[in-house]
């Protein structure tokens, strides 16, 4: 899973992995990438890197109206917004 910020990101956002916590900052995509799921949901993983990145980088990720998604069911998507929201 990748989150990619509409910001482009920061280059200094690549030391995110010293947080132990298998997010990564992926320097081409210009994003945030997690682990395909293994026992967490993509719901949790997403956000698990929205508390990561607040955590270990002090960057508040929030869901705007001109979220773009790609590849996403709808299932997962309305999951992800409504644990977002709460």
């Amino acid at each position: 899973m990748y989150i990619t910020l509409s910001s482009g990101g920061n280059p200094m956002y690549q030391h995110i992995y010293r947080e132990g916590a298998e997010v990564y900052w992926d320097l081409d995509n210009k994003a945030f990438k997690a682990p395909i799921p293994r026992k967490w949901s993509y719901p949790d993983w997403f956000n698990h890197v929205v508390r990561t990145v607040a955590s270990g980088l002090s960057v508040s990720l929030k869901l705007c109206n001109t979220t773009s998604w790609e590849n996403v069911p709808t299932q997962i998507k309305a999951e992800i917004c409504s644990r977002e929201t709460t």
